[in-house]
């Protein structure tokens, strides 16, 4: 259903040009791509709270700002930041040669215009972590207890089809190998919290660090060239695998109390 709902917004989007055309209605291309974003991402969020599950509610949410929930969003979005700078960094230095089908040009016409600005840092995510971990995760999860228990199959299996079909649904080969490892951290920290907040906040930070690195280095905003190249590359990966390790560590602890929740 989630994916119908992400397809269907996509589809929606992707024909407005044309609808425009028809109409005579005639728009600079910036506006029309920013415009075709915006309207997938609100017509995404609003067939959700149609048929979103109904565990998706906002107490729920806002649950992860009290006591041991609260507790447990700050460690999974401190753990979130040296993954996400692994995660970049490893992409860049592993699979260089990936095909961008999406393209700089694409990318730049969106960031200079306000409104794509704020799609892609907020409504982006926020309209993915609500199909992906809120709707598919959900899902599975649920089709997941239905059959023989192990915690394999109630836990781990879900967060893994949702990440691949978090990476697949990109349709952009430079984006998958790092969107599925994103797409398990999101998935983690929505089933480790019990709330969709820790995964918006994440995706978020997420956006916004490569928003801000474009900006900050246009001509190449890859993540080795702005730290400095190789070496500081080498040396930020080795001080965020110790950092990634001592939260880990601590995030354990805190799992030794009573769990929160399943994966819904």
């Amino acid at each position: 259903m989630f994916i119908l709902i992400f397809l269907c917004s996509q589809l929606a989007a992707g024909i407005t040009p044309f609808l425009l055309s028809l109409l005579h209605i005639r728009l600079s291309s910036s506006i029309t791509l920013v415009g075709t974003l915006l309207l997938a991402n609100l017509l995404a969020i609003g067939l959700f709270f149609l048929y979103r599950p109904h565990s998706i509610t906002w107490s729920s949410t806002m649950a992860d700002l009290q006591g041991q929930a609260g507790r447990r969003t700050f460690w999974v979005f401190l753990m979130a930041i040296p993954a996400i700078l692994l995660v970049n960094i490893l992409q860049e230095a592993l699979f260089p040669d990936i095909p961008d089908l999406v393209g700089a040009d694409t990318f730049k016409e969106i960031m200079y215009h306000p409104a794509g600005l704020l799609t892609i840092m907020f409504l982006g995510p926020l309209s993915e972590e609500l199909l992906f971990r809120g709707g598919v995760q959900t899902d599975l999860a649920t089709i997941m207890q239905h059959e023989p228990q192990s915690r394999f199959r109630t836990t781990y299996l879900p967060l893994i089809l949702s990440a691949l079909i978090f990476a697949i649904i990109h349709l952009n080969p430079a984006q998958m190998p790092a969107a599925f490892i994103l797409g398990f951290v999101l998935g983690f920290a929505y089933w480790w919290t019990g709330s969709l907040l820790a995964p918006v906040c994440i995706h978020v930070f997420n956006n916004s660090l490569a928003c801000l690195l474009y900006f900050l280095s246009p001509d190449d905003d890859s993540f080795i060239h702005f730290v400095g190249g190789p070496t500081n590359a080498g040396v930020i990966v080795l001080t965020s695998l110790v950092a990634l390790g001592l939260i880990i560590w601590q995030m354990y602890r805190l799992s030794s109390t009573k769990s929160i929740s399943d994966v819904r």
